[in-house]
This record gives C-alpha cells, sequence and structure tokens, in this order.
C-alpha cells in the first residue's frame, strides 16, 4: 500500500500531460523528446530505489521523487527552441526547468519548504560541481536525483553507442573522430575524479568521461547499481587499448570489474 506522503500520481499524471503537448508542438522528429519522457520514467524508478535504503524524513523522500519527476522538465521546450540537449549551446536546462515549474505551477499544494528542496534539486543536478554550502536537506536531494540521473544516462548511451551511426543528439553532437582526444579528460580518469563536459572532443572523450561519474556518486545503491548494471563497462570497452586512452581505460575497467 502506498504510503501518502509518498504518493506522487497526481503528479506523475500532471506530467504526461505537460510532456504530450510539448510533442504535439514538435512537427519534425519527436524521438528525442520520447527519449526524455522514458529517461525521466527510470531517473524516478532510481530515486525511488535510493531513497528506499536510505532513512530519510517522509518530507526530504517525497522531495526526491517529485525532484526526479521534474528534474528534466525543461528539456522539451530546450529542444523545441534549440533543437539539441547540449546546455552549453543552448540554454542551462536546470535554471529553465525552475523557471517553468514556477510557470505552470505543478508544485501548487506542496508546502513552502517542499517547494524549495525540488526546485533547488532541479536547479542544481547537472551542475558540474556542486556549490560547498548546501543545506543538508538541499544536498541530500539533489545528489539522490544525480546519481539517478546518471545511471539512467548510462543506460540510454549504452544502448545508442552500441550500433552506428551514432544519433548526433545522443553523443551532443561530438565527432566520431579517432584521432580527437582531451588529455583533460584522460587526465581526470587517471586521478579519479569526475571529468568535464566543456572538456570533450570526440566519442571516445564521451565514452570515458561517463566513466569518471563512479567517482561522484554519493550513495551505496548508487555505487552498487553503477557496477552491476554493467553499462559503463560496455560503454568503455570499445576504447582502444593502445594509445592514449589505454592507461585511463585498463584503470577504469580494473575499478569496475
Amino acid at each position: 500500500m502506498q504510503v501518502p506522503m509518498l504518493d506522487i500520481t497526481a503528479h506523475e499524471a500532471w506530467f504526461a500531460d505537460y510532456v504530450a503537448r510539448e510533442r504535439r508542438l514538435e512537427k519534425e522528429d519527436p524521438s528525442p523528446m520520447d527519449l526524455k519522457r522514458e529517461h525521466t520514467e527510470h531517473v524516478l524508478a532510481n530515486a525511488r530505489a535510493i531513497a528506499e535504503e536510505e532513512d530519510f524524513s517522509p518530507l526530504v523522500h517525497r522531495a526526491c521523487l517529485l525532484a526526479a519527476l521534474y528534474h528534466d522538465i525543461a528539456r522539451f521546450e530546450q529542444y523545441l527552441r534549440y533543437r539539441t540537449f547540449r546546455d552549453r549551446v543552448s540554454v542551462d536546462h536546470g535554471r529553465l526547468g525552475v523557471r517553468l515549474i514556477k510557470e505552470t505551477g505543478c508544485l501548487r499544494g506542496e508546502s513552502r519548504e517542499l517547494q524549495h528542496l525540488i526546485m533547488a534539486a532541479v536547479g542544481l543536478h547537472n551542475r558540474y560541481a556542486l556549490p560547498a554550502k548546501l543545506g543538508q536537506e538541499v544536498a541530500l536531494v539533489t545528489h539522490v536525483v544525480r546519481d539517478a540521473d546518471k545511471l539512467d544516462i548510462l543506460r540510454v548511451i549504452d544502448g545508442h553507442l552500441a550500433k552506428r551511426p551514432y544519433n548526433p543528439t545522443v553523443v551532443l553532437q561530438l565527432p566520431d573522430d579517432p584521432t580527437l582526444s582531451s588529455s583533460k579528460v584522460i587526465a581526470c580518469a587517471l586521478q579519479k575524479s569526475t571529468a568535464s563536459y566543456a572538456d570533450l572532443l570526440s566519442v571516445n572523450d564521451f565514452r570515458l568521461l561517463l566513466a569518471t561519474w563512479m567517482f561522484d556518486l554519493h550513495f551505496a545503491t548508487s555505487r552498487q547499481r553503477f557496477i552491476k548494471q554493467g553499462h559503463a563497462r560496455n560503454i568503455l570497452l570499445p576504447l582502444p587499448e593502445h594509445g592514449v586512452y589505454a592507461q585511463a581505460r585498463a584503470q577504469m575497467l580494473a575499478l569496475l570489474a
């Protein structure tokens, strides 16, 4: 039986209607928007699994679920306006998400405290690094969403990188050129730190960056899923065994074993 505080079915119905309205506005190729709708469903499932293993208050638990549901609400408008999901060449989808939450009133009826937690997590979930000083509850909710998001992005990318030609939207319009490599991304992998999107030069860099996400997971459930699901390993394996990626590839595969 669903605990009332954790029942978000009304929000899920609202979100489904919102996505359907946005999708009807796309006259060319709605498949990237379908991808984001499916992604949201998986992120919500991941967030539920993480939150259920943690000793969160009912308020924080509910905030985790709703922040996961709404974390990518801006992706649909972003795609309609800019034809890309790359924030660097379009708009910060975290900030836009907060604006849309306010404009649509989708959190109307929730407490101010809960709204604050949700909007903070939505606005921060896509940051490369979080601010040093965050309230404990804001940090918890944001970390749950970030972990849940990363886990599902790996699933999506794993499926798309298993076949060519690559979907340009999925690989962030990066060139599939084996002669291009980022020394900064490689250095991050070797130093066991998370690489930055700003340093990506190629699809191979993207593969390595995704694997470095394991260094930015905050919950035991997240780390267990990251390794056991095998998506990071699948993404890494096609990297060249020799050359500039060799050492980073071997080290990351060993950590994922």
